[in-house]
C-alpha cells in the first residue's frame, strides 16, 4: 500500500504545477494615491506646446488665432515657474512668481507680436519688463507648479484608466442647458506609452453651453507611477478650442539637486533685473482742467490753462505729455465754445503713486484778441489728449531673490 499511496501523492502534485493559476488583480489607481507623490515634487520639468489665440495687448491688432506656443518651464514647489516661452519662433524668457509678478525679457519681434503698451518699443525690446497678463500665453504657468497639479488631480474622483475611450461626461446642473459638445479621447505626449494610465479631468463651465473642457495627465505603468505628461485643452485658458489645438505636454520630476540648481538659477536672473522697470499695462494720470478766466473788454491777452494731475495707481510710476486745445467763444455755453484759439503742452516726467501735481500751460495766438474785437466778451473752454511717456514699477527683484528657498 505505501507505493500506492507515494503515486497517489506524486499524481497529485504534478497536477498541482500544471494547474492555470489566475494573476492576482492589481488594485485600482486612485487619484489621491497619484497626487501625493506630485505635491512633494521639489520640481516638475515641462515641455511641449499648444495653439491658440495670444491675449494680444492690442485688441485691434489681435494676432492668428492659430499661434504655435512651444514652452520649455521649470515648476518649483515654492509656485514660481520660469523657463522659455516661444511664440510662432519669437522667444521670450519669462519669470513667474506668483500671481502679481511676472517678469518678461524678449526681443523685438516678441513685442511686435504679442503687443505692447503705448510706449516707445525700445521700453521692450532687450529688456526686463514687468507683464501683468499672466494668461498672455493661453495656458495659467501657475497650473504647472506641483502643489496645483496636485490639487487638480485632487479633485478626481475616477480611478486611473488605461484604455483609449473618452472620459464620461461631467454632471450637469438641472439649472444649465445641456452642452452640445462633449469630451475628448487625448492621445497622450511624445515619450508616453499608449497603454499608460492615465487620470481624466473634466470640467463644465456653467457660462457656456458649449464648455466641456478636458484635459488628461498620464502616468508610468509602473510603481511608483511618476507623472509623465498632459495632454487636453483643459489647462488652456481659451474656450472654444477645436482638439487640435490641445496642449501636449511632456514633464519630469526633478530631484531635490536640481531643484537647488534650478532655485539658484532664478535668483541669479532675478538678480539680473533692474530696481526700477516698464510695466506692460494702460495707465493715465486723473485730469482735473481749473477754471479759464473769461476775456474782458480790453484785457484778453495769452490764455493760462491749469491742470491738476492725480497719480490714482497703487504701484505705477507714470509719466505723461498732454497736450491743450484751447476753444473760444461769444457765450459760456459749452456748444457755444467751438472756435479753436491755440494749443499748449504740459510734461510730467514721473508722477509717484497716490501723488499729485498741478501744471499750467499759456496760449498765446492772436485769434484771442481778434476774438475779443469781435465779441468783445470771450469764454474759454479746454481739451486735453494724454500720451503716456513712462510707466514704471519697482521690479523689488532683489528682495524676491533672497527670499527663495535655500539653494
Amino acid at each position: 500500500m505505501r507505493p500506492a499511496l507515494c503515486l497517489v501523492t506524486a499524481l497529485a502534485l504534478a497536477a498541482g504545477c500544471t494547474s492555470a493559476q489566475p494573476p492576482p488583480e492589481r488594485p485600482a489607481l486612485k487619484a489621491a494615491d497619484l497626487a501625493a507623490p506630485v505635491r512633494a515634487a521639489p520640481l516638475l520639468h515641462w515641455t511641449g506646446s499648444w495653439r491658440g489665440p495670444i491675449e494680444s495687448f492690442d485688441p485691434v491688432k489681435r494676432p492668428a488665432p492659430d499661434n504655435r506656443v512651444e514652452a520649455d518651464l521649470r515648476a518649483m514647489g515654492n509656485g514660481a515657474v520660469f523657463g522659455t516661452v516661444t511664440i510662432d519662433g519669437a522667444t521670450a524668457t519669462v519669470l513667474r512668481l506668483d500671481d502679481k509678478t511676472q517678469f518678461v525679457k524678449a526681443d523685438a519681434r516678441y513685442w511686435r507680436l504679442v503687443g505692447h503698451a503705448a510706449l516707445p518699443l525700445r521700453d521692450f525690446a532687450g529688456q526686463w519688463v514687468a507683464e501683468w497678463n499672466h494668461l498672455l500665453y493661453g495656458l495659467d504657468l501657475a497650473r504647472l507648479s506641483p502643489q496645483r497639479v496636485a490639487a487638480d488631480l485632487a479633485e478626481i474622483e475616477t480611478p486611473a484608466a488605461t484604455g483609449t475611450a473618452a472620459p464620461p461626461m461631467p454632471a450637469v446642473p438641472t439649472w444649465v442647458a445641456p452642452p452640445t459638445d462633449r469630451p475628448v479621447a487625448y492621445p497622450p505626449p511624445d515619450g508616453v506609452p499608449a497603454g499608460a494610465p492615465h487620470l481624466d479631468l473634466t470640467r463644465l463651465d456653467t457660462s457656456s453651453t458649449d464648455a466641456v473642457r478636458n484635459g488628461t495627465y498620464w502616468f508610468s505603468p509602473e510603481a511608483p507611477h511618476r507623472l509623465l505628461g498632459y495632454s487636453g485643452v483643459e489647462l488652456l485658458t481659451n474656450l472654444g478650442l477645436a482638439p487640435e489645438a490641445a496642449a501636449r505636454l511632456t514633464v519630469r520630476t526633478g530631484t531635490a539637486q536640481e531643484a537647488a540648481d534650478a532655485y539658484a538659477d532664478l535668483a541669479a536672473r532675478l538678480r539680473g533685473i533692474p530696481r526700477t522697470v516698464t510695466v506692460n499695462t494702460t495707465a493715465l494720470l486723473d485730469q482735473e482742467v481749473s477754471q479759464i478766466t473769461p476775456c474782458a473788454p480790453g484785457v484778453c491777452g495769452p490764455v493760462a490753462v491749469g491742470l491738476r494731475l492725480t497719480n490714482d495707481s497703487e504701484k505705477l510710476t507714470i509719466g505723461e505729455r498732454i497736450d491743450v486745445t484751447l476753444y473760444g467763444g461769444d457765450f459760456w455755453m459749452p456748444d457755444r465754445i467751438t472756435d479753436k484759439v491755440g494749443t499748449c503742452r504740459v510734461s510730467v516726467g514721473r508722477l509717484a503713486p497716490g501723488k499729485s501735481v498741478r501744471k499750467v500751460c499759456v496760449v498765446e495766438d492772436p485769434r484771442i484778441q481778434r476774438m475779443q474785437r469781435e465779441d468783445k466778451h470771450v469764454w474759454f473752454r479746454a481739451e486735453t489728449s494724454a500720451t503716456l511717456t513712462s510707466v514704471t514699477t519697482p521690479s523689488r527683484a532683489e528682495q524676491r531673490a533672497r527670499e527663495l528657498p535655500a539653494h
